[in-house]
């Protein structure tokens, strides 16, 4: 392309969903906003591609279509090593399937804050707390324990994730104990566009990615965990009591600072 005519003949041309870096959800939302065509996403502020469009990731894709070389710019996002998601429980917890329900429910939080920022884990750690007295009797690990696993593949799938947790909280987990609280730690994190790829990725990869979409903004949408997996539980009375939690001023109106 020669000239800029050259670019905005091209790029009127090209729909925004065939356009590098534009999933369905966002070519869905540029649709609505009326923005059909690669020149017209090309002429939007970068303030809003930043807002609307992931963050830098936006950022970048816009000075691309406006043909400014994009590979060496940076981002706060770029240099973040984990993500990590704990609670302390409501009341202590001596089951092993109640912890495995409550690091299943940790995971796929964890799990939406990576999608949310564009990001895939390549690794995970769960760990627990336990209490320092049992029955009068001193434990003999009263610290946190920790178990670590790598993923074969860098992954944002909840159930993937779950999978791969379940195992490390059956060998953190010894009878009698009184677990306090658990949490969940997803490192080695890189961009979801930049993923060390298997044999068996690229179909995996098709197949959650809509699904983990739909999941996200249902959840979104109404209410957190409206739509969990089975392993989260359904009783769950590990949970934090609720009066022991914050009040969400920023999400909920019936939360909000009462003036008088």
């Amino acid at each position: 392309l020669q000239s800029l005519s050259d670019m905005e003949k091209a790029l009127e041309q090209t729909a925004v969903e065939d356009i590098w870096g534009v999933g369905r959800q966002y070519a869905l939302k540029l649709h609505h906003r009326g923005i059909d065509n690669g020149w017209q996403l090309r002429n939007m502020p970068e303030p809003w591609a930043r807002k609307n469009l992931g963050g830098v990731v936006g950022v970048r894709l816009l000075r691309e279509l406006r043909g400014v070389p994009c590979i060496d710019m940076k981002d706060p996002l770029e240099t973040k090593k984990m993500i990590a998601t704990s609670r302390m429980f409501g009341q202590p917890v001596f089951a092993l399937q109640e912890i495995k329900e409550a690091v299943a429910t940790y995971v796929s939080r964890a799990a939406e804050k990576l999608r949310r920022q564009f990001y895939v884990a390549g690794a995970l750690q769960v760990y627990v707390v336990t209490n320092g007295y049992q029955k009068g009797k001193y434990e003999y690990n009263p610290q946190s324990r920790y178990q670590h696993t790598t993923c074969p593949v860098a992954t944002a799938h909840t159930a993937e994730l779950i999978q791969l947790a379940m195992p490390l909280v059956e060998k953190l987990y010894t009878p009698g104990l009184k677990y306090l609280k658990a949490g969940v730690i997803l490192s080695q994190l890189v961009p979801d566009n930049a993923i060390q790829a298997s044999l068996f990725f690229s179909a995996t990869d098709k197949r959650y990615r809509p699904l983990m979409e739909a999941v996200d903004n249902i959840n979104t949408s109404y209410r957190d965990d409206i739509v969990k997996y089975l392993s989260s539980g359904l009783q769950r009375n590990w949970k934090m009591r609720q009066e022991l939690r914050s009040k969400r001023f920023t999400t909920r109106w019936n939360e909000l600072y009462e003036l008088k």
